[in-house]
C-alpha cells in the first residue's frame, strides 16, 4: 500500500459518479477500477473517465489482492451484503449511508471490521461540513444556551427512489447531524409517514425525536416539495440559529432575541397582559468555511484513516447510532406514529 490506498470503486450510478472525482483527486488514493453490473455505466466511466478500468463482477474485484479498499455507493438494501463480502476480504470499506437496512446487520459488520482490523466508514458527510463543525462548537461552549429544540428539513422536487422510502434516504443525514451535535442521546422516535406518489414507499414524513434532557427534535422529509432545501434550525435559551445545508449554498445565521421573564405576581394575574413580551434583536451571518468541500473532507478522513491506522470521525460505532434512530423511526411508522424507543 505504501503511502497511497488502492481503492475499487462499486457502484457508478449518480452519487457514485459525484464521489468518483474526489477518490481520483486525493493524493493519498488509486482508484484501479470501478465495478458496476450495468453496461451503461460502466459505458459512461469509460467516457467520462478514460483513464480509469472497470468491471462488471464485484466478486472478482474483492478478490483482487492488490486492493486495499471498497467503496460502496449502490442501493441501500444491498450495502450489508457487499460490505460485509468486502471485510470478509480483508478490505477497508466506505459504505453510503446508511450503513444497513437493520441493527443487528450493523452490529455483525462493526464486528468483523473489528476483527479483519478493517476500518469501517459510513459517508455520514455533514460530518465533515465545517459549518456543522462551527455549529457543533457553538452548541457545546454554551453560545447558544441551553437547546431547546431543533427542526430540520429536507426537501425538493428530484431523484424519488423506487426501491427506498425517504426516511431511509433522508433521515440518515439528519440523524447523523442531531447526534453529531449534541451530547445527549436519542431516546425515542415518533414518524408519521404517507404515501403520495407510490403506493408501498413513503414519500413524505415527519417524525418527532425525543433527546435526553428534554431537548426535541422534528424531522420533516418531503419528496414533493417546491423548495429544495436541507435546512436546521437551532433553538437555543440565548441564541437562535439557521444552517441551509445545501452544498451550493451554505449558510449559518445566527439570530440575537429577548424574551421578557419577569415572574407573574398572582396577586396582579387578572391586571397583566395575556401575553410574553419577545422580540429579535439582531441577525449575523457567520464566515469562514465555505472554502472547504464536505464530501473531500470526508474522502480525506477515509483514506487518512487507512493510512494511520485509526479510526475515522463517520466510524462504525458512530454509524450503529444512527441506524439506532433509524430502525425506531422505521417500527414507528409500522406502528401508525407509536412512540418506538431508541436501542443503546
Amino acid at each position: 500500500m505504501g503511502n497511497r490506498v488502492n481503492v475499487a470503486l462499486v457502484g457508478a450510478g449518480y452519487w457514485g459518479q459525484k464521489l468518483l472525482p474526489k477518490f481520483l483527486a486525493a493524493p493519498q488514493a488509486l482508484v484501479r477500477v470501478v465495478c458496476d453490473i450495468h453496461a451503461e455505466n460502466r459505458a459512461e466511466i469509460q467516457q467520462k473517465f478514460p483513464e480509469v478500468a472497470t468491471a462488471e463482477s464485484f466478486a472478482v474485484v474483492i478478490a483482487d489482492r492488490q486492493l486495499d479498499a471498497v467503496v460502496i455507493v449502490t442501493p441501500l438494501a444491498s450495502h450489508f451484503s457487499l460490505a460485509k463480502a468486502a471485510l470478509a476480504a480483508g478490505k477497508h470499506v466506505w459504505v453510503e449511508k446508511p450503513l444497513a437496512l437493520k441493527l443487528e446487520n450493523g452490529r455483525e459488520l462493526v464486528q468483523l471490521a473489528r476483527v479483519k482490523k478493517s476500518v469501517l466508514f459510513v459517508d455520514h458527510t455533514f460530518l465533515y461540513d465545517p459549518a456543522v463543525t462551527m455549529i457543533r462548537e457553538m452548541i457545546r461552549s454554551g453560545e447558544l444556551g441551553d437547546i431547546y429544540h431543533l427542526f430540520l428539513q429536507r426537501l425538493n422536487l428530484g431523484r424519488i427512489k423506487r426501491d427506498s422510502n425517504v426516511w431511509w434516504n433522508s433521515a440518515p443525514h439528519d440523524a447523523s447531524i442531531i447526534l453529531h451535535l449534541l451530547s445527549s442521546r436519542p431516546v425515542s422516535v415518533n414518524l408519521h409517514g404517507y404515501r403520495y406518489l407510490q403506493p408501498t414507499l413513503e414519500d413524505l414524513n415527519m417524525a418527532v425525536i425525543e433527546m435526553e434532557g428534554g431537548t426535541s427534535a422534528f424531522v420533516y422529509h418531503n419528496w414533493l416539495y417546491p423548495e429544495n432545501t436541507a435546512k436546521l434550525t437551532v433553538v437555543g435559551s440565548k441564541r437562535l440559529l439557521v444552517y441551509e445545508g445545501k452544498f451550493e449554498k451554505r449558510s449559518i445565521t445566527v439570530y440575537e432575541y429577548e424574551v421578557e421573564n419577569a415572574p407573574m405576581n398572582k396577586s396582579l394575574a387578572n391586571e397583566l397582559p395575556t401575553t410574553i413580551p419577545s422580540k429579535m434583536l439582531a441577525a449575523r451571518e457567520i464566515a469562514g468555511f465555505k472554502d472547504q468541500e464536505p464530501l473531500a473532507g470526508a474522502v480525506k478522513d477515509f483514506l487518512e484513516s487507512i493510512l494511520d491506522d485509526r479510526a475515522p470521525l463517520s466510524n462504525g460505532n458512530f454509524a450503529l447510532q444512527v441506524l439506532a434512530v433509524l430502525e425506531a423511526g422505521e417500527r414507528s411508522v409500522r406502528a401508525n406514529g407509536a412512540r418506538a424507543t431508541v436501542e443503546t
